[in-house]
């Protein structure tokens, strides 16, 4: 049989990682639902029918949830709550049955007519997180469908070995019934970081790329796929030539799934001696063993904000932070871990923000602002991190800071609700360290002054990318003018380096761009010695730093220092790296190249 053509089709990665497999087409269960009358005596026997249905759904929602409890951990079982939660609203039942007992319809249009409304409202606003809802409605309405029809549909056949999950959705509550150990990753034409089915993802260490457009005819069951989440990259029936590129990057990745013991979790040491600390950045508990199998040393930075999307209600208790933190700490003891305040705003807001609609939101109510116009939310979130200081070090990481009053006014709250648990007689440590982000460029004009004020620092290189070049990563028609290599972004990072030491203030790279060598190799000479990334990147950062001498690394970023574009950055570092190591470097060049970069890039091996 001659080779089917390779298609590559550019989605958005939702969970790290690559991998290659044999495609699963999953079908659409979307019913076809007519208006169909009833007579008027027979309202009440729709009514009853319905009533059936919705206690057969969550009955059926009860046990998938301890399913998936057995299998991802009760952290993530709860988000089969926000499906149960819905099946219990009593306004969205009333006004179904009403539909029954007034207009004289069927069950399956009286939801159909109710839910539908509700998932364009959800869909219309320019929010991830609540068009992400709108698909958890469609969960529902087919999971009733079904049960109102009769129709089985809580079991899946025997699978056979390496399958990638591709379709237009997958609901989360599949998770509990699909044998894991069998696939490999998804491809799914909707969803986004934020959904469900994205979290659990990321939490069993399964490569996914969402919002893959028109892909599916292109696909059958039986295709090979490669499925690349750190590109956000789906590859179906792809050519020798793109296997062997991948290959590297295929068996490191298979390497750190298979690891039956952790990596030692000691730093990385340059051939000179210089000491380099490599932590990890996570969102989910189960992120954590990772973390602990990759040889991380603490928690770099844990961004709590996908407690509060993964939660039902939108603000997880102090009770609910309290048990995640607690757990973060007991399982990266010694080691530290840094909780980042609540992030949100812009284009990310979780359930219960009650937000005007901005018109420029990615400078608006976001991350630090935020938190400090709902105080008492932050004050929860600010108490449960003191609490779980016991059970390991705790440092909290305040987002987004502009200015020395945002520090004053955070660190006011941090001290009342400390003051306030003393009073009761709670136990808390000595102290837990306070850092600041540095995203913005008021951040960097004013450094001296903001450091002084707190404890560390972290630089979040996207967000700092973004805000200096006045470029949205995520606008096709600018993002490639998102140039982590522009003189701008070099000399800034230079200046937070020289002021951090001139101070003694602790510093780290908390961005990914730390998780490319030819990133790496400039950070190290401009003076960072403590690194946070995605923690599948740092066996192979590791093995980098110890390839390379500190000197010869700051001997290269000087001279990177008076380059006066990003293309000539990108030309000297590809042409001048792979000479000083014997690794191959091939796997990185695309990630330092801009999508319409015309410069010429030569690479010596």
């Amino acid at each position: 049989m001659p080779q089917k053509p390779e298609r590559v089709f550019q989605g958005t990665g939702v969970s790290a990682g690559v991998v290659l497999g044999t495609a699963l087409k999953l079908e659409s269960h979307k019913q076809l639902v007519l208006k169909v009358h009833t007579l008027g005596h027979m309202a009440e026997e729709e009514v009853q029918r319905f009533l059936r249905a919705v206690d057969l759904s969550k009955t059926q929602l009860e046990v998938l949830k301890r399913r998936l409890e057995d299998k991802v951990g009760r952290e993530h079982s709860y988000i089969l709550d926000a499906h149960i939660l819905m099946l219990e609203d009593h306004g969205l039942l009333s006004e179904i049955i009403s539909s029954m007992r007034t207009a004289h319809v069927s069950a399956e249009w009286a939801v159909c007519r109710a839910t539908d409304r509700l998932r364009q409202a959800c869909e219309s606003l320019n929010d991830e997180y609540f068009r992400e809802r709108g698909r958890d409605i469609e969960n529902i309405v087919e999971r009733l469908l079904m049960n109102l029809s009769g129709e089985a549909h809580e079991s899946w056949a025997p699978l056979p070995e390496d399958l990638i999950l591709v379709g237009r959705d997958f609901d989360p509550s599949n998770f509990a019934l699909v044998e894991l150990e069998k696939v490999r990753g998804l491809a799914l034409e909707s969803g986004s970081r934020t959904a469900h089915t994205a979290i659990i993802a990321r939490s069993l260490r399964l490569p996914a790329v969402f919002e893959v457009r028109d892909f599916l005819s292109s696909v059958t069951t039986g295709d090979t796929v490669l499925v690349d989440g750190d590109e956000g990259q789906v590859t179906v029936n792809p050519e020798p030539n793109r296997l062997a590129e991948a290959r590297q990057r295929l068996e490191a990745f298979q390497a750190v799934l298979r690891q039956s013991s952790p990596l030692p979790r000691s730093p990385a040491v340059t051939l000179d001696g210089v000491v380099i600390s490599i932590q990890a950045n996570t969102e989910l508990l189960h992120e954590v063993r990772a973390a602990k199998s990759c040889g991380a040393e603490g928690i770099g930075l844990f961004r709590s904000e996908f407690l509060f999307f993964a939660h039902p209600r939108g603000f997880p208790s102090m009770a609910d932070q309290l048990e995640t933190y607690e757990m973060l700490g007991a399982e990266m003891h010694p080691y530290p871990v840094t909780i980042r305040t609540l992030d949100v705003g812009g284009d990310k807001i979780p359930a219960g923000f009650d937000l005007p609609k901005q018109p420029n939101p990615s400078m608006g109510l976001r991350g630090i602002r935020l938190s400090l116009k709902n105080r008492d939310l932050f004050a929860t979130q600010i108490e449960a991190i003191l609490r779980a200081s016991l059970r390991g070090g705790m440092e909290i990481a305040l987002p987004m800071i502009s200015s020395v009053e945002e520090i004053w006014q955070a660190k006011e709250v941090i001290q009342q609700v400390r003051e306030r648990l003393l009073r009761a007689s709670v136990p808390l440590t000595a102290e837990v360290p306070v850092g600041a982000m540095i995203e913005v460029p008021s951040a960097v004009v004013i450094l001296e002054l903001l450091s002084r004020e707190v404890d560390f620092l972290c630089v979040g290189t996207n967000d700092l990318v973004q805000y200096t070049l006045a470029v949205d990563r995520v606008n096709p028609e600018v993002s490639h003018l998102f140039q982590p290599l522009h003189p701008s972004i070099l000399h800034s990072l230079r200046r937070i380096a020289e002021v951090s030491r001139a101070l003694g203030k602790s510093v780290r790279i908390c961005g990914e761009i730390a998780a490319n060598p030819f990133f790496t190799v400039l950070l190290v000479g401009l003076g960072y010695s403590r690194f946070s990334m995605n923690a599948y990147a740092i066996p192979a950062i590791r093995e980098f730093i110890a390839s390379i001498s500190f000197s010869s690394a700051r001997e290269l970023a000087e001279k990177a220092m008076f380059l006066r574009t990003a293309g000539e950055v990108r030309d000297f570092l590809t042409e001048t790296l792979p000479k000083l190591v014997k690794i191959d470097l091939t796997p990185y060049l695309k990630e330092i190249r801009s999508p319409d970069d015309r410069t010429s890039l030569s690479y010596v091996s």
